[in-house]
């Protein structure tokens, strides 16, 4: 069952439980207020996910700097040889 949160200027956050995706709507009516409510938008739960998953879904947001002796040695480019003369600079 897909559960929306939602923004009540008077009340605060609340969230609501829909029976299906059709249900989704941009703004919702405040159960306290009845005012207007807009939608909040958050991140995906990952607390049912293990520790090592979140640690490597978080550690896969920022890029890894790697240093020169991490790359290894330099390697040397080398030219493919062409077996068909007909098609060089394809």
């Amino acid at each position: 069952m897909p559960s929306y949160t939602f923004n009540c200027s008077h009340c605060g956050e609340f969230t609501l439980y829909f029976k299906s995706m059709a249900g989704y709507k941009g703004e919702a009516q405040c159960p306290d207020c009845q005012g207007a409510a807009t939608r909040v938008y958050l991140p995906p739960n990952l607390y049912s996910y293990s520790k090592e998953l979140r640690t490597r879904i978080e550690k896969g947001m920022e890029p890894r700097r790697v240093t020169r002796e991490e790359l290894g040695p330099k390697q040397r480019r080398v030219k493919p040889q062409v077996n068909r003369p007909w098609q060089v600079g394809h």
